[in-house]
């Protein structure tokens, strides 16, 4: 049983962004890992002080974009099914 044709893009869609949702978990684990062995004894003074603000920083960052992948998703899979759609559309006209 395959997918049904008004679906594959978004099915293909949906499969490339499940894709990137694991990526970003084992990315997001990394970091908490690499957070948990920060500390106090690991290392001090100021060189360490301006590294541990500018990790924080980019870690901050990359939260936000991962935090930006879950409406984007919803925005690209709406895309596919519409286009997929009109693809549709198309090859019923011109069947007719």
């Amino acid at each position: 049983m395959g997918i049904p044709d008004e679906d594959k893009l978004g099915y293909l869609c949906r499969q490339d962004m499940n894709k990137i949702e694991t990526s970003v978990s084992s990315i997001r684990a990394a970091i908490t890992a690499v957070n948990n062995l920060i500390g106090c004894e690991t290392w001090v003074g100021s060189v360490a002080d301006q590294w541990g603000t500018d990790f924080q920083g980019r870690m901050g960052a990359l939260g936000k974009l991962f935090d930006s992948y879950p409406p984007e998703e919803n925005r690209l899979v709406a895309k596919a099914q519409k286009d997929q759609a009109a693809m549709d559309n198309k090859r019923t006209a011109g069947a007719g």
